[in-house]
């Protein structure tokens, strides 16, 4: 029916292909259906059995660019570039006339101004006028259409090699966290010969991970923001061992922008983990010679300072009690003159670990002060626990029993020790209550020796 109605010039249609069809048709009018093939980018050809071009439609010119002249008589495979597509576009035209079930095929063509198109034909037999039979062709221009399903193919082989030769492991879950795809980097990572062994030993993403309180972490975190970066954990391998990772998720949508599930990507920083705690064992070994005391294995000078304003100014918001007890060894430099420097640092040693025996509580903090001298920090101690502690140590060293033959009155190691505490204020510092305990252990060793002091008692 639409053979008949025409489409008058200045319609819908412009360009070099309303004019050739105006050429064919007559000027001021064309026949709608050529017109609508041209829009479609399809074209109507009439081929002998042989394959020679019979009738030459205008949409046909459009699509193309030769007019009737140039192609009537002529082979219609001049128009595919290849030798090997022409014996293509031949045997499905033989297939055709056979009546065989060929439904079509596609191939590359060369238009007259030497632009390279992709398209589709159809053809039927077809009995001509003079009562023999051609074929009747239908040709499709799918040019926009195969250069996108290639660039599409481009994207997935790269994405393909991507996947199967990146470093980093990378898995794909569903909606359920069931495992559909790994790469091998992962596989590899985790232990398995190939991605086939993992997917069919470890079915969950759950499974995946060391601890269920992890993959339940990292589902959450992944689905609530849709995606996810830099989560740290450890991955359970095949042998039963565990890989540190850093995994990082991404939701994937079906078409309808529902979440189906997610990709989840995993990079392997056992090494970096092994450096960071080696690294953290060096620096803690440091830390603790910087702030030791090599002789006695106590804290030092250095951190008894530190440790001193920390508890000051601590004890000056909450306002409460700070003690201190400063302790010195009796005759200590007789004991080393007669024994020697090994037997004195030997001494030293058993005398701060018999202190540290008796400070008990974590917050204590017994101290080597200078020399013979030992410094110990009582935090929220009043001057009774202070008095109390000072006693039990003094009694402890003069339990060891350390012989000391060149002091005056008594033959073993004993201890002077001075007791201070008071309630730190704005208006003081942590050096006054040092100086407090310092003039009580003098008075102490005034009184001879081997006794604690209270400041404020010592005139008593």
């Amino acid at each position: 029916m639409l053979d008949k109605w025409l489409v008058k010039e200045g319609g819908c249609c412009s360009g070099d292909s309303h004019q050739a069809m105006g050429r064919r048709e007559g000027k001021g009018a064309m026949p709608a259906h050529l017109l609508l093939q041209a829009k479609a980018g399809i074209a109507s050809i009439g081929l002998e059995p042989d394959g020679t071009v019979s009738q030459w439609e205008a949409s046909a010119e459009a699509l193309f660019g030769y007019d009737a002249s140039r192609m009537i008589g002529r082979e219609v495979t001049s128009l595919v570039p290849s030798p090997e597509e022409g014996d293509t576009l031949k045997g499905f035209f033989k297939a055709c006339l056979r009546g065989a079930c060929v439904s079509d095929v596609s191939t590359a063509c060369v238009t007259r101004q030497g632009d390279m198109c992709f398209c589709r034909w159809y053809a039927v037999p077809a009995l001509r006028e003079s009562g023999e039979t051609g074929l009747a062709v239908m040709v499709k221009d799918v040019t926009a259409q195969t250069l996108a399903v290639n660039e599409l193919n481009r994207a997935r082989s790269q994405a393909r090699s991507l996947f199967s030769s990146s470093p980093i492991g990378i898995f794909q879950a569903d909606i359920k966290g069931r495992i559909l795809v790994v790469n091998p980097e992962l596989s590899w990572m985790l232990g398995y010969e190939s991605p086939a062994q993992l997917t069919e030993s470890l079915q969950n993403v759950s499974c995946l991970f060391s601890d269920p309180r992890q993959a339940e972490s990292f589902l959450f975190q992944l689905y609530e923001g849709e995606q996810l970066n830099r989560f740290r954990c450890q991955l359970r391998r095949r042998e039963g061992g565990l890989t540190w990772a850093l995994c990082y998720g991404q939701v994937t949508r079906n078409a309808k922008e529902r979440v189906n599930g997610f990709y989840g990507f995993c990079i392997n920083i056992s090494m970096t983990v092994r450096v960071e705690q080696e690294l953290k064992r060096v620096n803690e070994e440091l830390r603790r010679a910087s702030i030791m005391d090599a002789t006695t294995g106590i804290a030092n000078r250095g951190h008894f300072d530190e440790c001193i304003v920390t508890e000051w100014n601590r004890h000056v918001r909450e306002q409460s009690d700070l003690s201190l007890i400063l302790c010195d060894i009796d005759h200590f430099k007789r004991y080393n003159d007669t024994y020697g420097h090994q037997a004195g640092d030997h001494c030293l040693a058993r005398v701060a670990e018999a202190l540290v025996s008796c400070a008990r509580r974590p917050g204590d903090l017994v101290a080597r002060y200078g020399g013979e001298e030992f410094v110990v920090i009582l935090p929220s101690t009043d001057l009774n626990g202070a008095r109390h502690l000072a006693e039990t140590m003094r009694c402890c060293i003069e339990g060891l029993a350390v012989t000391n033959e060149r002091a005056d009155l008594v033959t073993h190691v004993t201890l002077s020790l001075g007791v201070a505490a008071m309630v730190p204020h704005g208006g003081t510092r942590e050096a006054e209550l040092v100086h407090m305990a310092d003039e009580a252990l003098y008075r102490a060793k005034e009184l001879g020796r081997n006794c604690c002091v209270v400041w404020g008692e010592a005139e008593g």
